[in-house]
């Protein structure tokens, strides 16, 4: 009890001292000084609520936006979005741009991945449609959403198909019937990158990710029942299929998977290379 009360005193007061270290410049954005440690480039911005701040400030997240203020050709601030936490050199939820002439590459400042993806998809549920059921709907989520380290789906392909899904991405979904065509509208780049490449990925990685299709990862990843509290932007909201408050959204983050991370350590050797010879 003593060593439960111990932690909650240390972590009030570890938020408190960060709390003194932040200029707060409205409700939602906070400023770290670019003096806060000699050397920092610029200051740090961090958009957050100062419930969201005390919870980063326990973790020590916004060290790490000091920590990247100081990369070379680091642009304006460095920035930390609502959902920073601690990372890996980044703080997740850490963003910052470099100069062409002077800057840097950090290909795995924020994690170890070549890339989430995050969908918010609209339905035309409401609060009292859902909450009576609510625990039947997440106890079926369970069951029906793979999640965790290592987890694999109930969605199989052959590993030689892989290739097809890395060329065709949400093509290859819809064809496969796990998605609408007018699904192409909404997602950045028609849901595919028209110049991949399927052969210059390794069939190491190919092989951690044929069976991992459908799966949510672990870590910060998740699949969210979600409910529309208030809409401050009507016309944002609109196109994004929002109509008011106490509509029912599901938000969707997931990881690239083993084949994702296994992508990443593949081209990270290639480039440690590089920059050891020059």
């Amino acid at each position: 009890m003593k060593e439960k009360r111990h932690t909650q005193v240390t972590q009030i007061a570890a938020a408190r001292s960060w709390k003194s270290l932040v200029q707060k410049l409205d409700n939602y954005r906070w400023l770290l000084p670019q003096d806060y440690k000699p050397g920092m480039r610029v200051p740090g911005l961090i958009f957050a609520t100062e419930e969201l701040l005390e919870v980063a400030g326990e973790e020590q997240a916004l060290k790490q936006v000091a920590n990247v203020a100081f990369l070379p050709g680091i642009v304006k601030y460095s920035m930390a979005m609502p959902d920073v936490h601690w990372g890996y050199g980044f703080p997740i939820g850490g963003v910052a741009a470099t100069r062409l002439d002077d800057g840097v590459i950090s290909p795995a400042g924020v994690g170890f991945d070549i890339n989430c993806g995050t969908r918010v998809l609209a339905t035309t549920l409401e609060e009292e449609d859902v909450r009576p059921r609510l625990k039947r709907l997440v106890d079926q989520i369970s069951r029906d959403i793979p999640a965790g380290v290592g987890a694999s789906g109930q969605l199989r392909v052959l590993p030689a198909q892989i290739d097809e899904v890395l060329a065709k991405g949400v093509v290859w979904a819809i064809e496969a019937g796990y998605g609408w065509p007018e699904d192409i509208e909404v997602i950045e780049s028609g849901g595919r990158l028209r110049d991949a490449d399927p052969s210059l990925v390794s069939n190491k990685a190919k092989g951690r990710g044929w069976d991992q299709l459908g799966t949510l990862g672990a870590g910060n990843h998740f699949l969210e029942v979600q409910l529309v509290d208030e809409v401050y932007q009507p016309i944002a909201a609109a196109a994004l299929g929002i109509s008011g408050s106490g509509q029912v959204l599901v938000f969707v983050h997931t990881g690239s998977r083993g084949l994702g991370h296994q992508t990443c350590q593949d081209h990270l050797e290639v480039m440690e290379e590089v920059a050891e010879a020059v």
